[in-house]
């Protein structure tokens, strides 16, 4: 049995030899594309464009037809849910159904090409193969809660059809483009959507390694179907890449700044169109208000004249700081408890010579003035003390920071109180003391929150800072044109009259702050004294390092342009050149999927030996030479494909279709399969009135079952939106890759842990439970109960029943339709769960319990195969 087992893999061994040292022509996918012309008909009455041709002539070579024409109203539902990603409205369907001007499909699509839901559609599209995510991933997966922004990027591309080819030279490398702009630069977050490793103990350089295997990966699946990440461990077994040129793909991406830290580092920050217009205005105030900053000479001389003084007098009384004395750990039951629970040093006062609270003072020579310190102890709080004598009588500042809260005591008073939550830095907190002479008493109280802890401590005689104190030392008479300036300055900031100014200005430059824009991890090359040296990883593992290989993609197909930088921006560039064999067959392959349910080469991932073969290859071609001869455009590629006569007709299944084409791979009717997930949510929202048309900004949490966010290490939660982001559609949607939605999941959604290339469409009873009982539909179905008799106030049940029918499906009930709709009323007019409904809802028990039996039909209508497939 062994040897029978071994014999088959041999041979396989040989084959997978054979076609690696095949020339590159003699795979269809590496042949150049080559625009053909479409085939001549015997009767083409039939075809809208050369498209239908190379349809029509692979029907009749299987001795097929095509179907005939779809209802214009379901025409008009598909083509909107293919471009938009939402139903039209029943007067659009009217509108669409009165224009029987010729070219009324054209202006029909046109109209959806132009609207931001077209963007947002086709963004949604992209984020699965951008494999975006509001998180870092693995175990711990914290928050990247400034992604949003590069989806917004994407977004802004489609929305103003950024050629193909720049929409991917940005994402690869648009920071590299010559004089790269700020979104430029921000595309490129594309390549670091991949996931981040904070757990404790992880080797960053293992995990910067697997990031740069992913963007491998990634874009070779991506743009080139092309399975190279099956060459990191050895050759190809089946595709001619070898393990070495795998890795000349990697030098191209291991030369940028990221290295698994865990604040994304680096981040740029890129305002929205929005936040620069507020910008613009925050600096008109910001003007205004700092040009009446202005003081006279003699009144800045005397506050000049006080502060030497005052600097004098804390020289005279040459403050001497003891060594700092430390109690702690004290544990508590949380952050909270630990800051505001009074222990023994605040009760009892300090005694350094006893226990308090179980533990011993200790002397911490280490800790000194000026600069911070760190401990660990979670939910802990720890009390410094310390002496400063004094020679006489002196006002003081003390400098404090604090990871977290503090509490100071100055001489037995308590002067500061702060529960917050950072990390320490100088000048946090800024507090002036009275000096006594003699001996002077200060303690601290520290609480840590989680992770690291710590403290910031400095005594000074001003709060002006250093460069301020070295003008007031000086004589004045001494002090030149800087040095009265400095002062100056120093006196603005701090005079009283100016106060309310200041507090102008502050919360200006706060808002100003606020409109920067998130902070949004991006690729940034290394500079030329850092640049690594790209070895082979033998076997695959980052440790055992072979051979150095210099950026270079694989022999078999067209090398880069001689001219061509050797780095991300010139491999970019040779993705999309017209050399390229593939990345124009894998785009069209990829958007034919979409809109036909079925790819012209089944394996979107795959266009490598082992991948299906097209099954319309000339039709392919000629779609990329379309699609690249009109400067990659993807608006005109699908006006192309939805204005075709293939794309329009009748999904209706024949007993010849189903026996002879199952699968529709010859293109006899019309694409019939279940939305997205994304989609089935947007519509519910759409048909009840919900829906909120906001386009772009941060990521919401719509409603989800509780407790399915349960997250170890983080102290995150789904905070359920409320108003508006309660109903944005699904592609606003908070992505957490260990997390994610769970009605998105049953609708396989996938973690986005990695590139998904395609969802499977599985059919599940998960799914009707999802749609009948999930928060999200369930008040979705409340909110088209409430419309229907709003809306049909005065109509007797018939007429509403016509309306709630057609607001979800564009088309009239039947007779047989609506007979049993208003059995099914009737019934639950008087069902005691349809009271419970009512109740639950906060609709009240009315006399004949009206808007919980709507509520339970719109339901039922909701539910229907025709509602939640797209025929």
């Amino acid at each position: 049995m062994r040897v029978t087992f071994l014999l088959p893999f041999c041979a396989l061994t040989s084959l997978a030899a054979a076609q690696h040292a095949r020339a590159p022509a003699e795979h269809w996918s590496y042949r150049p594309v080559v625009r053909p012309a479409p085939p001549a008909l015997a009767d083409a009455t039939w075809c809208r464009s050369p498209l239908d041709h190379f349809v029509l002539a692979a029907m009749q070579a299987q001795a097929l037809r095509p179907s005939p024409p779809v209802d214009r109203a379901l025409w008009l539902r598909r083509v909107s849910f293919d471009l938009t990603g939402v139903p039209p409205s029943p007067a659009e369907v009217d509108a669409f159904l009165a224009d029987n001007a010729p070219g009324a499909e054209a202006r029909a699509v046109d109209r959806l090409l132009a609207s931001p839901q077209y963007a947002e559609r086709w963004t949604q599209w992209w984020l699965d193969l951008a494999r975006y995510a509001d998180s870092q991933g693995y175990e711990k997966d914290e928050l990247r809660r400034s992604m949003w922004r590069y989806r917004d990027w994407v977004i802004g591309a489609f929305a103003r059809d950024l050629p193909f080819d720049q929409f991917t030279i940005e994402q690869i490398a648009g920071d590299l483009l010559p004089s790269a702009s700020d979104e430029q630069r921000l595309a490129t977050a594309f390549h670091r959507q991949t996931m981040t490793n904070t757990e404790g103990g992880t080797d960053d350089e293992e995990f910067r390694t697997a990031a740069v295997i992913d963007r491998v990966d990634t874009t070779m699946s991506v743009w080139m179907a092309s399975t190279l990440g099956c060459a990191q461990c050895h050759d190809h077994k089946y595709d001619p890449f070898t393990q070495k040129e795998f890795y000349e793909l990697f030098a191209f991406f291991d030369q940028t700044e990221d290295s698994d830290k865990d604040n994304d580092a680096p981040v740029l920050r890129v305002p929205t169109q929005l936040d620069r217009a507020a910008i613009k205005t925050l600096e008109l105030e910001l003007t205004r208000q700092r040009g009446l900053l202005c003081a006279d000479d003699e009144l800045v001389k005397a506050w000049a004249a006080s502060r030497s003084a005052a600097y004098a007098t804390f020289l005279a009384a040459a403050p001497r700081s003891s060594t700092w004395h430390v109690l702690g750990p004290v544990p508590a039951a949380d952050f909270h408890t630990a800051h505001a629970t009074a222990f023994a040093p605040e009760r009892l006062g300090v005694h350094l010579d006893a226990r308090q609270e179980g533990l011993s003072w200790r002397e911490e020579p280490k800790y000194v003035d000026g600069r911070v310190h760190n401990w660990s102890g979670d939910n802990s709080a720890f009390y410094l003390y310390r002496t400063i004598e004094a020679a006489c009588s002196a006002t003081a500042v003390l400098s404090l920071g604090s990871d977290d809260s503090i509490k100071v005591w100055w001489n037995g008073v308590q002067v500061l109180d702060k529960e917050v939550a950072h990390g320490a830095a100088p000048d946090q907190q800024i507090l002036a003391v009275e000096l006594q002479p003699g001996q002077n008493t200060v303690l601290l109280k520290i609480t840590n929150g989680r992770s690291v802890g710590g403290f910031y401590f400095d005594l000074r005689a001003t709060g002006l800072g250093a460069e301020v104190e070295a003008v007031l030392a000086e004589a004045p008479e001494a002090r030149d044109d800087k040095g009265r300036e400095i002062l100056r300055r120093a006196y603005l900031q701090t005079a009283p009259e100016f106060a309310v100014v200041r507090e102008r200005i502050a919360a200006a430059e706060a808002k100003l702050e606020e409109h920067r824009g998130p902070a949004v991890p991006v690729l940034r090359e290394l500079p030329e004294g850092k640049r690594r040296t790209t070895r082979v990883h033998l076997r695959g593992s980052f440790l055992t390092q072979g051979d150095v290989v210099t950026p270079s993609t694989p022999k078999v197909w067209p090398g880069l342009a001689a001219e061509a930088p050797q780095n991300r921006l010139g491999f970019a560039r040779w993705l999309v050149s017209r050399d390229n064999p593939l990345t124009a067959r894998v785009v069209c392959n990829r958007i034919w999927s979409e809109l036909f349910g079925r790819a012209l080469v089944g394996t979107l991932e795959d266009f490598g030996s082992q991948g299906e073969l097209p099954s319309h290859p000339e039709l392919l071609d000629w779609l990329a030479a379309e699609f690249m001869d009109n400067g990659w455009s993807l608006r005109h590629l699908l006006r192309t494909i939805v204005l075709s006569a293939t794309y329009a007709q009748s999904s209706a299944q024949t007993p010849e279709l189903a026996q002879q084409d199952p699968d529709n791979r010859w293109l006899a009717r019309g694409p019939s399969f279940r939305l997205s997930a994304e989609m089935l949510r947007d519509q519910a929202l759409a048909v009840s009135g919900l829906l909120a048309a906001t386009v772009g900004g941060p990521s919401v949490m719509p409603p989800q079952p509780d407790g399915v966010w349960m997250q170890l290490y983080s102290g995150a939660r789904w905070q359920t939106a409320t108003g508006p982001d309660r109903y944005r559609r699904g592609l606003y949607t908070f992505w957490r890759r260990t997390s994610p939605h769970p009605a998105m999941m049953v609708f396989d959604a996938q973690s986005r842990e990695s590139c998904v290339l395609r969802r499977q469409r599985t059919n599940t009873p998960l799914q009707a439970l999802v749609l009948w009982n999930d928060p999200q539909f369930d008040e979705a179905a409340h909110a088209l109960a409430r419309r229907t008799l709003a809306e049909c106030a005065g109509r007797d049940d018939a007429g509403r029943v016509r309306w709630l029918w057609r607001q979800c499906l564009l088309r009239d009930p039947t007779p047989s339709e609506q007979a049993r709709l208003l059995t099914l009323l009737e019934g639950e007019r008087h069902a005691d769960d349809a009271k419970a409904t009512q109740a639950s809802l906060g609709g009240g028990a009315g006399p004949d319990h009206e808007l919980a039996a709507w509520h339970v039909l719109a339901g039922v209508v909701m539910n229907l195969d025709e509602f939640v497939t797209k025929r």
